[in-house]
């Protein structure tokens, strides 16, 4: 019954709903996304590999993110806050209270200089150029890259914007993409990010993070990077991103990871969207991931926007192992994983 609303609502006329809504400096919106995926692997929990948090679910009508927001901005202050539920917030915050698995944005902002923002609570992570809103991704599905890397923080974030054409951003955070602190011995991560627009539609990004990711009495001090270089126009757009990280763990040594991925798309026939990207991650000693591996992957997706607010994808993708790291019926694994997704979003 709730994947027939989310698609009636995907297909209502344009004068149902509008981008916002505006109401003395209150804006009001929302996001639903539903999808059905097919696993060719077809895994006995109906459990697509584990380091997807996104469109997560095989052989399932499912939602993969629903939300509403109110936002608040004058001249001075700003605030958001969002309520979600779907994929997204059941496995990105499957180790939060239950509480803060519904809560995608609560922050409250003051200016502090008129380029300079002070915010504080939970917000979008400065890591990357995909997003929770898969609208505003080029692909259907989320790449490794960001996957697994925060998609937000909770803490406080100094915002700078010097010219359209440079920002940078510091932050102090209650860890690795945690509401709470996951152990009191691990004090704040610490973040920074700048982005740099020479010319009109490309854009050079560099964000870090660092911060103790141990459980006391065991440090791990993480040290993590992301760089991506992006071009996009309304014909056609390319992305090219890479992620380094590197943690100490206290008697252990040094262990490290990186991904990298690139993205092309391009606008056919008018109305329709086509992308590809590949992609590869390397985290051999289960940094980050849950287990230790290196996967390999190709996708490709046809988006058709029905209007302004609505869009349906269809994606193809593919993950190669050099080991049977993917789970088959039966308790075996193969080298290899390819499912088919389909989703609509709406977005008023």
């Amino acid at each position: 019954m709730r994947f027939l609303l989310v698609f009636f609502l995907s297909i209502c006329p344009t004068w149902v709903f509008s981008q916002q809504k505006e109401f003395n400096n209150l804006i009001f919106s929302g996001y639903l996304e539903s999808y059905y995926s097919y696993d060719f692997n077809q895994p006995d929990d109906n459990r697509r590999p584990d380091f997807l948090y996104n469109f997560a679910r095989h052989n399932e009508f499912s939602f993969n993110l629903a939300l509403l927001k109110v936002a608040y901005e004058d001249e001075n202050i700003r605030s958001s806050f969002a309520l979600m539920a779907g994929n997204y917030a059941q496995y990105n915050l499957q180790n939060e209270p239950t509480w803060a698995q519904f809560v995608n944005e609560a922050s409250v902002g003051v200016k502090l200089h008129r380029k300079v923002w002070l915010d504080v609570g939970i917000m979008p992570s400065h890591i990357g150029f995909e997003s929770w809103y898969g609208m505003d991704c080029w692909h259907l599905s989320r790449s490794l890259m960001a996957e697994n890397s925060p998609y937000f923080l909770t803490g406080a974030r100094l915002s700078y914007e010097s010219n359209p054409n440079w920002d940078f951003v510091l932050w102090a955070t209650n860890g690795w993409q945690n509401v709470q602190r996951q152990d009191r011995s691990r004090g704040l991560g610490l973040g920074f990010g700048l982005n740099h627009r020479p010319y009109k539609g490309l854009v050079l990004h560099y964000a870090n993070y660092v911060g103790n990711e141990g459980l006391d009495p065991v440090q791990a001090w993480r040290f993590f990077n992301n760089f991506y270089i992006q071009y996009g126009n309304e014909n056609w757009g390319a992305t090219l991103g890479t992620d380094y990280g590197v943690q100490e763990v206290t008697f252990v040594g040094v262990r490290q990871w990186y991904g990298v991925t690139a993205s092309v798309k391009k606008t056919i026939w008018e109305k329709f969207i086509l992308a590809g990207r590949a992609e590869y991650y390397s985290d051999p000693n289960a940094v980050i991931l849950n287990n230790g591996m290196k996967v390999s992957g190709l996708s490709a997706n046809l988006d058709y926007p029905f209007r302004e607010n609505t869009l349906f994808r269809l994606e193809a993708r593919q993950f190669i192992s050099p080991t049977a790291d993917f789970s088959l019926p039966g308790g075996r694994f193969s080298k290899g994983n390819t499912a088919v997704t389909a989703s609509f979003a709406v977005r008023f």
